[in-house]
């Protein structure tokens, strides 16, 4: 681990303390909340949103007020935000542009491979973006999307094209085409954050890693559909539809970012932004065979978007390949000077240069937690991990204990919860049934125990701090999610579906990168049998060190290469293929 000195807001690396054995041992408490859909979830949202009394009832049932309890809390402050930024840049070689000559998986079009179509003049971003606008107005691929300028979006293709014939790119991904999560904003385009209201009719400006985006020639296909608000996992979106899975038609795409994760896990699309503030990258890029990170807490900026969850949310790039994915995190990572938080950390890596391996091949397991998960996820990552150790030269470390890791996770819960019902501030008008019960739920929130999440998050961080204090450049392993995937009940889409028990399940691993602001990145290990869902491997890394979690997912990429590889799944579109590239 760097020295405290070459960051600003490092924790203190301190183990959290624990008086007793089972204090140390793993427990994964089963949550005990109603299941609802249909008519008896659009009644009770109904009851709940207006009675206080059933406020009440529901959020004592979640049994936040059992932080009160820990009584080694008093020697923490609270921690807002979990900011670790690194004082220095990591060493770059601005002539390497070698990001993409290494690749070697093809499953799907890179934005090389767009690049490469439009600089031999065997097609034109004009004629991609006009065979992409009429696809994504068809099923499947509309229920991906919220709104489509065409306007906007020929108008930046023509541009892109007249620069390609003038010898004038902007830059590596000029023509390239994305989506963008309808969390962020756009000029020109509406935010509803999925839902049926309108937050933000498009007059302000492009949010800052947008804007970065597109001043490298990205073009804007449209934005992409989500979780209303950003409250669950699914992708269940009873309003503006939901897009089924491209792997597995039977499954949902997973969410909070659905719509982005489709669209590149179909093939529409090289990149998407999408965001994430328990998982929501990492989920649908697990579930949709793709790539994902989250990065470190303020690094990315999204001003002047204001996030639904400042504590925990951050916005990052899911893209269908390895090299896209840090192609499009270092464009999107230039610091922002009018954002307090981005402004602070150092230029990333050339946006070219070549992902190289980790200067330390540490990995570490904490294994009850690890193993916690269906058979088949926990044997593919154990493969991958036994692959990483036999074939790649990581170390491998025994972590022995992990404490307090459900109080940790309850108190994500209950931060990210709270941050969104504060967002809303009592105004439910508009939304679906389920979030109408979840937000007028933590309403009732008291202070004091919003205070006590945020003395756990501090201790949780000074823990991890310890560890990479005692195993420098140490990558956290799990599965990313502890199943493969969520099948779709049918019953659930009229009117959408509230299921916080599962909902908590499905982020078992992924929340604790929010919650301490540490960056992770999943990489496809393996498919179920049967199903062929995706089952993927994550990494977590000390706080600043995104770059040496792409060059563990690429070990991890081709591990999996060796004995297999990814694969397309039920939807995928050859776009190229489309406007006669590979005619």
């Amino acid at each position: 681990m760097a020295a405290q000195s070459e960051y600003i807001g490092y924790p203190e690396p301190v183990e959290a303390p624990v008086f007793t054995a089972e204090a140390k041992e793993y427990r994964n408490i089963s949550a005990h909340n109603p299941t609802l859909t249909g008519y008896p979830l659009t009644l009770a949202s109904r009851l709940i949103s207006s009675l206080t009394p059933l406020q009440s009832l529901l959020y004592n049932n979640a049994e936040f007020s059992s932080l009160r309890k820990l009584s080694v809390l008093k020697q923490y402050a609270p921690r807002w935000e979990p900011l670790v930024v690194p004082r220095s840049a990591e060493s770059t070689d601005p002539a390497d542009t070698s990001l993409f000559t290494q690749h070697g998986d093809h499953t799907f079009y890179t934005s090389a491979d767009y690049v490469a179509a439009y600089k031999d003049k065997k097609t034109t971003p004009t004629a991609v973006a006009e065979y992409l606008l009429a696809l994504v107005k068809q099923p499947p691929h509309n229920l991906a999307f919220i709104q489509i300028r065409d306007d906007l979006t020929l108008q930046a293709a023509q541009a892109s094209t007249n620069r390609y014939a003038n010898g004038t790119t902007l830059g590596p991904l000029d023509g390239v085409p994305i989506v963008v999560k309808d969390e962020v904003d756009i000029n020109g385009y509406r935010k509803t954050f999925g839902s049926a209201k309108v937050f933000d009719n498009g007059e302000g400006p492009t949010s800052w890693c947008v804007k970065k985006l597109e001043e490298a020639g990205a073009i804007i296909i449209g934005k992409a559909n989500m979780h209303e608000l950003g409250t669950d996992t699914t992708n269940n979106n009873p309003v503006t539809g939901t897009p089924r899975n491209p792997v597995n038609q039977a499954y949902y795409t997973g969410g909070s970012s659905g719509g982005s994760a489709y669209a590149v896990g179909s093939g529409l699309v090289p990149i998407a932004v999408a965001a994430d503030g328990g998982g929501s990258i990492r989920i649908p890029s697990n579930y949709c065979g793709v790539y994902g990170i989250k990065a470190s807490h303020g690094r990315i900026s999204a001003y002047p978007s204001v996030s639904l969850t400042s504590g925990n949310g951050v916005v990052g790039p899911i893209a269908s390949s390895l090299p896209d994915l840090a192609l499009a995190y270092r464009i999107m990572s230039q610091p922002a000077p009018a954002d307090g938080w981005s402004s602070l950390f150092p230029s990333p890596r050339a946006s070219t240069s070549s992902i190289t391996r980790p200067g330390r091949r540490v990995i570490g397991i904490y294994r009850p937690w690890f193993n916690d998960s269906s058979s088949t996820v926990a044997k593919l990552c154990n493969e991958a991990v036994d692959r990483l150790v036999s074939a790649q030269g990581y170390e491998l470390v025994e972590i022995p204990f992990i404490p307090y890791l459900n109080e940790a996770r309850k108190s994500h819960a209950l931060s990210i919860s709270s941050d969104m019902s504060v967002f809303v501030n009592g105004d439910y008008s508009g939304l679906n049934a389920a979030n109408k019960i979840m937000l007028a739920t933590l309403s009732q929130a008291p202070a004091i125990e919003y205070n006590c999440a945020n003395k756990v998050r501090s201790m949780i961080m000074s823990h991890f701090a310890s560890i990479w204090q005692q195993h420098p450049g140490l990558i956290l392993v799990t599965p990313t999610t502890p199943f493969a995937g969520v099948k779709i009940d049918e019953k659930e889409l009229s009117a959408g579906v509230s299921n916080t028990n599962r909902s908590l399940e499905s982020m078992r691993y992924v929340f604790l990168s929010n919650f301490i602001g540490a960056p992770s990145i999943n990489s496809v290990v393996g498919y179920e049998e049967g199903s062929g869902m995706p089952i993927s491997l994550m990494g977590l890394a000390e706080w600043g060190k995104e770059e040496d979690l792409f060059g563990f997912a690429e070990d991890v990429a081709k591990g999996f290469r060796s004995v297999k590889g990814r694969k397309r799944g039920q939807i995928w579109v050859d776009v190229l293929g489309g406007v006669g590239v590979n005619a």
